[in-house]
């Protein structure tokens, strides 16, 4: 009986590749539920011959559940890899979009400043402004897109501006938005901005939370399989 057994079980992993081991191992759980049921049916009053064939045509069918099982495995572990990649790819363009938001920021803040210092030269030491200062700073101010609203006040301790332009921004685009004051001896500006530093670790936020949890998906799939192959 354990020869028919060995020469089923050689015949159905003559073609079989992997790793030696795993095969051998596969081989001998093959060998030993064979060898169970043979003993069952025995028990039950079947000839050798008998038993042995009802075994193998009940584990064929037991091993197309289990080509079907581990294919279902193999879609899950092709799925954990695509989830993986994903994650990496959305870190990798959410950096990268950071990285330039950032370096455009720093170029901003540089500009908004030079802007900040010329509208204070326009105005002057007063506390008022003259229609031709304001068609100036309006004209000024019509060529830069990431400047919302500005202020101009006499001194820091002006509680209302002698000079706005611009209506702010409206939610949620005031999320994005910051404050920056510049003070000169004449007077004090203050200028609402698209602020892109916020925006810059806004992707970058995004881009490790999903990473973190694509991540996690993928690993919570690896590890199950590892369970798996540990239990067989």
């Amino acid at each position: 009986m354990t020869r028919k057994i060995d020469e089923y079980v050689d015949q159905v992993y003559r073609h079989a590749k992997g790793n030696d081991q795993e095969i051998q191992e596969l081989k001998m759980e093959m060998k030993n539920h064979l060898l169970e049921t043979v003993q069952e049916l025995q028990a039950e009053g079947m000839t050798e011959d008998q038993a042995v064939q009802i075994a193998k045509e009940r584990f064929g069918e037991v091993n197309e559940l289990r080509n079907l099982v581990n294919q279902l495995f193999e879609r899950q572990k092709n799925f954990g890899k695509w989830v993986l990649s994903i994650g990496i790819g959305l870190l990798l363009t959410t950096v990268i979009a950071a990285v330039l938001t950032l370096i455009n920021g720093s170029n901003q803040a540089v500009e908004q400043a030079d802007i900040a210092y010329a509208i204070s030269e326009i105005a002057g030491n007063g506390d008022e402004l003259a229609d031709a200062d304001e068609q100036k700073i309006k004209t000024l101010l019509d060529q830069i897109s990431f400047i919302k609203e500005t202020r101009v006040y006499a001194d820091p301790s002006s509680a209302d501006p002698f000079y706005t332009s611009g209506n702010g921004s409206s939610f949620p685009a005031s999320l994005f938005t910051g404050e920056y004051s510049y003070g000169t001896d004449d007077n004090f500006v203050v200028l609402e901005v698209t602020d892109t530093w916020v925006i810059g670790v806004l992707f970058l936020a995004i881009g490790f939370t999903g990473f973190i949890t694509l991540f996690s998906i993928w690993f919570a799939i690896n590890r199950y399989h590892a369970k798996r192959k540990i239990q067989k």
